[in-house]
């Protein structure tokens, strides 16, 4: 997922890359999960059950929290950011494109 927009910030973004995940894990069944994310606040939060005080993160975790209530993950863990190649490699795409794309699995793997 890159998103290029001038008013996103790198929490809005990886809040919208767990929100983007578990909808499409629910859509394709992919049950029970293990959620592995790079945001070791946003994996800390959802693990501990605590919501964010920004306001519009707060929005975000409630929204995230209410789809992974209804999926069986069995975990959430942290996976640190230098050894995300994806992740790196999505976000030099927002900042050289300054767009937003989301790249599903098929694309990534015709792209290789």
């Amino acid at each position: 997922m890159a998103y290029g927009q001038a008013t996103t910030t790198n929490n809005t973004a990886e809040y919208w890359d767990l929100i983007n995940g578990l909808r499409y894990a629910k859509a394709h069944q992919c049950q029970p999960l293990h959620v592995v994310g790079d945001s070791a606040m946003i994996i800390r939060q959802q693990r501990l059950h605590y919501s964010p005080k920004n306001r519009r993160l707060a929005s975000m975790y409630h929204w995230s929290k209410r789809l992974a209530d209804t999926m069986a993950i069995r975990s959430w863990s942290h996976h640190y950011r230098t050894f995300n190649k994806m992740a790196d490699k999505a976000a030099n795409h927002a900042m050289d494109s300054i767009g937003s794309r989301l790249i599903a699995e098929k694309e990534q793997n015709s792209q290789a």
